[in-house]
């Protein structure tokens, strides 16, 4: 059953509106352009929140968003009303997607897999609904290097995961893309190397 958490789910809208409001001039908002504004054909974007991403899909895609929070769900029905792409929300976990294999030109995770219970399981779920060929779109909390900044990601774990809905921020998200039989085409690397944004071929 889809999950809620009310009151993480109004600290990250009220944490999204300055984002909001600097439009283009955000860094956050750049992000989400760079990572979907290309995108066409049917999308199927796992864990889609409060819909931030929905505005900056190009007219012509068709995209499924997919979300199993309704506190957030509920967030992102203007967002979507609003799109210019075809967007259509459904309640559902990114483990269990309720499609059909080869579904998909394009999977889109966006701050995902470092939350969704489990990662692999997910990961296998979006590299069969994609067609061959598709292509996983990612940007994505990850464990630093080995280091102290890693180490400071590992400490802080539990308590982090305790308050931000699940979140783990000592993932190795790179890793369980490749072993979910994805090739990683490009990749970028950000925030000290806790953060990694890219793109990669259903292998």
């Amino acid at each position: 059953m889809p999950r809620e958490h009310p009151v993480f789910a109004w600290f990250y809208e009220t944490m999204s509106r300055p984002a909001e409001w600097l439009g283009a001039q955000s860094g956050m908002n750049r992000m989400r352009s760079r990572l979907v504004a290309s995108l066409d054909g049917r999308v199927l974007e796992v864990g889609a929140g409060n819909g931030l991403n929905f505005g900056h899909y190009a007219p012509h895609a068709a995209v499924v968003g997919l979300e199993p929070d309704w506190q957030m769900l509920r967030r992102a029905v203007p967002r979507a009303n609003a799109s210019r792409a075809r967007i259509s929300l459904v309640a559902a976990d990114g483990e269990t997607l309720p499609f059909a294999s080869g579904s998909f030109d394009a999977v889109v995770s966006c701050l995902v897999l470092c939350t969704v219970p489990d990662a692999n399981r997910a990961l296998a779920e979006m590299r069969r609904v994609l067609r061959p060929g598709g292509q996983l779109h990612f940007v994505e909390h990850v464990r630093a290097r080995p280091g102290w900044l890693a180490s400071v990601q590992d400490a802080v774990d539990p308590a982090w995961a305790w308050m931000f809905a699940g979140c783990h921020p000592n993932r190795d998200t790179k890793g369980a893309i490749e072993s979910a039989g994805f090739r990683i085409e490009k990749m970028k690397e950000g925030a000290g190397g806790m953060m990694i944004r890219g793109r990669a071929l259903k292998a």
